[in-house]
């Protein structure tokens, strides 16, 4: 790296003026809302969608006549007299203009705009898939940043009360060891001076995942440096749902997935452009509509008599046509090679399909083993706070040992810590899992059987 020199002191560039410092706190709901809206990810998907949504009309207007004018005029010495004798008049200005506008309407195309328009329409299917992938991809970056801040905060509250207690521990410690008392044990005092290292470096570890959060939020929104983005929760519960069968997630990921939803009318939109390939061996037929009008300044205009006047021709018909692009090898191959295409597509459609399924089942029992993951860690963190509270009242009555409320002290802090990790990784799995079968699945209810028993 080349470092510049440095120029002269009235050369310095002005001090930069502190930012000014903008927060802002959101919920859940309206972070999620906001992100969808202004994202750079979601208005490419939209966009997207537009220019499939033009190639749809473009097609549908393939059925309307086209027009093509062509027009031209100048100024010309004047020409008098008729084709057989006339005089040009160098000093005196004449006219020439040339009119011809021309009229092609399809009439029968064997099928090559019906199957352009059927792709279309797939496009514009495969641009929604698209746009609800982004969307998706989207919510699993919001959930990681959002729930991020919030396991930061708590973290952060926990850590703060774990130092109080190493704090208490250490000041203890140390009185015993200026009154010199036997109760004193300087590898008890070296192991909480260890226990003290680690919670520093718990405390970076946090400020690491508090940082990460806050500016992933506010990249997320778009918003400029020097803006904070908080969410507004300060605790971190798990996500409440109604949770299903794996089979009922997996009815909705055949369904909506959105990975699934683009091989599929991708394949469908490739089969309608092999078929529009396979109709281009077949002719056009077509209405063909032409108007001509050529004229240049005569004695008092009078147009002339001859039928292949260049000058002057006024002419108007039409005809029916028939359009045939004859080099048939060179379509044969090009409709054969847009057939193996769409194949490819619908083969790896069913591959998708096998992978949506290997994903569906993993993400179900990742959710199965997180839930009572969380029960379980629940139910410790009670039993670890009354251990920690039980050992701390007998040490510190001198009849309990430092080591026993080390111990208490780790567990009760570890299964704190164990708790809320816990509870971030399940909600991001019902994120994960929801994007996988393209459904939000905290909406879903499991039906009810309306079905009479029988008499």
């Amino acid at each position: 790296m080349w470092l510049l020199p440095a120029g002269p002191a009235d050369a310095a560039p002005p001090a930069p003026s502190a930012s000014k410092t903008v927060a802002k706190t959101v919920s859940w709901e309206g972070f999620v809302a906001d992100v969808e809206r202004t994202h750079p990810l979601m208005r490419a998907a939209r966009s997207g969608i537009g220019e499939l949504e033009a190639q749809l009309s473009r097609a549908e207007w393939a059925y309307f006549p086209r027009f093509k004018l062509d027009a031209a005029a100048t100024i010309t010495p004047e020409i008098t007299g008729d084709p057989l004798q006339s005089t040009t008049t160098w000093d005196r200005v004449g006219y020439y203009f040339d009119v011809e506008l021309t009229m092609v309407q399809p009439i029968y195309t064997f099928g090559k705009i019906a199957a352009l328009k059927r792709a279309a329409k797939a496009g514009v299917n495969v641009g929604r898939a698209q746009v609800a992938a982004a969307r998706w991809e989207l919510r699993i970056r919001s959930a990681q940043a959002y729930y991020g801040g919030v396991l930061a905060k708590e973290l952060g509250a926990i850590l703060s009360d774990g130092k109080r207690w190493i704090d208490k521990a250490e000041t203890r410690m140390e009185k015993l060891r200026d009154d010199d008392s036997d109760d004193y044990d300087q590898l008890e005092h070296l192991r909480l001076k260890t226990r003290v290292a680690e919670f520093y470096e718990l405390e970076a570890q946090n400020s690491l995942l508090l940082t990460q959060a806050r500016t992933g939020m506010r990249l997320l929104l778009s918003k400029e440096r020097g803006d904070e983005v908080t969410p507004a929760e300060d605790s971190l519960e798990p996500i409440a749902y109604e949770f299903l069968d794996v089979d009922a997630y997996l009815a909705l990921a055949i369904e909506a997935e959105p990975g699934l939803l683009t091989a599929r009318r991708r394949a469908r939109a490739e089969e309608a452009l092999a078929d529009a390939r396979e109709a281009e061996l077949w002719p056009d037929l077509v209405l063909v509509g032409e108007a001509k009008l050529k004229t240049a300044n005569r004695i008092e205009d009078q147009q002339s008599v001859f039928a292949d006047d260049p000058f002057n021709v006024s002419a108007v018909g039409a005809a029916l046509g028939l359009r045939w692009n004859l080099d048939v090898p060179d379509r044969l191959y090009k409709a054969e090679a847009a057939r193996a295409k769409a194949q490819r597509f619908e083969n790896m459609a069913e591959v998708q399909l096998d992978v949506i399924e290997l994903k569906v089942n993993e993400l179900h029992q990742k959710l199965v083993n997180s839930r009572e993951l969380i029960k379980i860690l629940k139910r410790s963190r009670r039993a670890a706070q009354g251990w920690l509270t039980a050992t701390w009242d007998t040490y510190d009555a001198g009849f309990g040992s430092f080591r026993d409320v080390m111990d208490a002290l780790v567990q009760f802090y570890g299964k704190r810590v164990g708790y809320l990790q816990a509870v971030f990784a399940h909600n991001i799995t019902v994120w994960e899992l929801s994007r996988a079968v393209g459904t939000d699945i905290t909406t879903l209810v499991r039906p009810t059987n309306t079905e009479k028993p029988a008499q």
